[in-house]
């Protein structure tokens, strides 16, 4: 069955949010010494290394960030979860975002955060940004329990815009059309040329360049 409605989608961080919230998760977990400092630097910084180069495996690296996560539930991060989102989260929120989400949510649109966030977090915000729909990284559960396995692919580059494609499959949208993106990322450029309107919110200078060449829409926001 297809979905006569309109597509909006949103990225999450650096778009609705002011902070990448998977690097605020960690620096939480350090700061509250949820996990070892020692045990993280190192490996980090090399993936940094990498993901400034270019080079870096999307997969490897969430399947390194989420190891304190392995054979345990959701509830070994409830209490924590919550503290995170009260104290980093709920002041990150963008209103000026909230306001572009508001006016699709006004005509009546479909909304989809799609976000490369792992669903350890993705999945709350969502829940307090009122997103029905959310595409994330996948954290791998077997049982409840997490495995510290992402599921393939994660939801950056090509990544997102396959899981979104498999969600509109899945929830009646058949193609682009009428469906319109907010990203501040070079990284969605993939979802970026699919859809009918790519917007470029507070773009990196990448996206900005490219936004200006194409002519798509810059939205500069106040943070």
């Amino acid at each position: 069955m297809t979905v006569n409605k309109k597509l909006a989608i949103f990225d999450l961080d650096h778009t609705i949010l002011k902070c990448n919230s998977d690097h605020s998760w960690l620096d939480y977990l350090i700061n509250k010494g949820f996990i070892k400092r020692e045990e993280y630097f190192e490996q980090n910084a090399e993936f940094q290394k990498k993901f400034r180069e270019g080079d870096v495996n999307y997969k490897d690296y969430y399947e390194f960030t989420i190891q304190y996560l392995k054979d345990n539930s959701d509830d070994y991060i409830s209490d924590i979860r919550s503290d995170f989102m009260k104290e980093i989260i709920e002041p990150s929120i963008n209103i000026y975002a909230l306001r572009l989400i508001h006016k699709h949510y006004e005509k009546d649109e479909e909304l989809l955060l799609a976000s490369g966030t792992t669903s350890i977090i993705a999945g709350p915000i969502a829940k307090r940004l009122e997103f029905k729909n959310v595409v994330c990284t996948t954290c791998e559960k077997e049982n409840n329990i997490y495995t510290g396995r992402i599921e393939d692919p994660p939801s950056l580059g090509e990544g997102k815009l396959k899981n979104v494609q498999i969600w509109m499959e899945n929830n009646g949208f058949s193609d682009f059309n009428g469906t319109t993106f907010y990203s501040d990322s070079i990284l969605d450029m993939p979802l970026l040329q699919k859809v009918e309107k790519p917007v470029a919110v507070n773009p990196d200078n990448d996206l900005f360049r490219v936004s200006k060449d194409l002519g798509w829409e810059i939205i500069d926001l106040p943070v």
